[in-house]
């Protein structure tokens, strides 16, 4: 409405599409205020899955004039989730490759050979890495028969380790859109060197080396031993920036301190930065030490040959039979004694 006067709006209508309905219960005799707004509400029902348009025609009158606006409408159709979800499982640093078959259910108005198109919607969180490790490519995306289904390459090759899933939504240029879920499983890769340290008990010993980021730019990174690393193995630095490919990289030092003699200590190293990740396998051992060979004996070992003969070969003696003779010896020389002294 202008600023001097109030608009009637008469009459509102919809060109009939099947699929668009007006919501509005009065649809004639409302009055606008100046720099009012009028809302328009519209329900969109779509039975089959291509592009449906409308007009929607707002007819009033001010000061004896005739008013008309006239809005369009294009429905986009979204088809339904697909049940079932294509899985990409593999390990980092590995590629796993398949073509799938993707139905276009509920497909109308297909009237000749009609190209098909594809975006990949993933979450906020995971978009730098998703884009550096999976790959769709069209094979057969041109179809003539509704029945007939669209094929894609999908290639994945994650760079560490992650799950999530991603929607790969199919397109269609006249309208309507179907997607799919992909799941995406990125297991450990196998360790990429093994790191032997040796060390003896209570000291430390440790091995440096250089390593650069795969892409030509600074990335942060974090080093650590998994959770069933043994406790005597250390590495420095733990955080940081990875310089890019072509330089000189960063220096990462790996100590072993070992407290006990025992068995190998074992770990596993990870340095990881947003789209990479490297492991290494570390083992700690001991030096090793020779027996002496030709070496005599300082310690007498053997005992002397009378001494080793007289072994085993000692008298059995009854100890009571020899108790009871001594007592009753004992006992006459008593009475002895005792008639001796009588007499006297």
């Amino acid at each position: 409405g202008g600023a001097d006067g109030e608009n009637t709006v008469s009459g509102g209508s919809m060109r009939p599409s099947g699929t668009f309905t007006l919501l509005m219960r009065k649809r004639s005799g409302v009055t606008l205020a100046p720099f009012a707004s009028l809302q328009v509400p519209v329900s969109f029902a779509p039975l089959s899955i291509e592009e449906k348009r409308a007009t929607v025609s707002v007819r009033g009158a001010y000061r004896n004039r005739n008013l008309t606006w006239v809005f369009p409408l294009r429905g986009a159709v979204n088809a339904p989730p697909y049940p079932k979800a294509f899985t990409f499982r593999c390990k980092a640093k590995t590629t796993a490759r398949k073509v799938v078959d993707l139905p276009l259910r509920s497909l109308a108005g297909l009237t000749g050979p009609e190209t098909f198109t594809h975006e990949l919607i993933c979450p906020p969180n995971m978009e730098g890495i998703i884009g550096k490790s999976l790959t769709v490519n069209p094979v057969e995306p041109t179809i003539t028969d509704p029945n007939q289904p669209v094929r894609f390459q999908v290639a994945f090759e994650p760079l560490r380790p992650f799950s999530t899933s991603v929607k790969l939504v199919i397109v269609r240029g006249t309208g309507g859109r179907w997607p799919f879920e992909l799941q995406l499983d990125a297991m450990d890769p196998d360790p990429d060197d093994q790191i032997v340290i040796e060390a003896n008990l209570r000291t430390t010993s440790s091995v440096a080396f250089r390593l650069t980021n795969r892409f030509p730019v600074y990335a942060p990174f974090q080093a650590f031993f998994s959770t069933d690393s043994a406790m005597t193995l250390q590495v420095h630095p733990s955080t940081g920036l990875l310089g890019p490919v072509d330089t000189q990289g960063t220096v990462f030092t790996v100590s072993f301190s070992p407290t006990e003699y025992g068995k190998l200590q074992r770990g596993r190293l990870v340095i990881q930065t947003e789209d990479m990740q490297w492991t290494y396998e570390v083992t700690g051992t001991h030096p090793h030490v020779l027996v002496p060979q030709n070496v005599s004996s300082r310690v007498e070992s053997r005992l002397e040959t009378h001494i080793a003969g007289q072994l085993g070969k000692h008298r059995h003696i009854n100890a009571v039979k020899r108790n009871m003779t001594t007592t009753a010896l004992a006992i006459g020389r008593e009475r002895l004694l005792h008639e001796d002294q009588g007499g006297l």
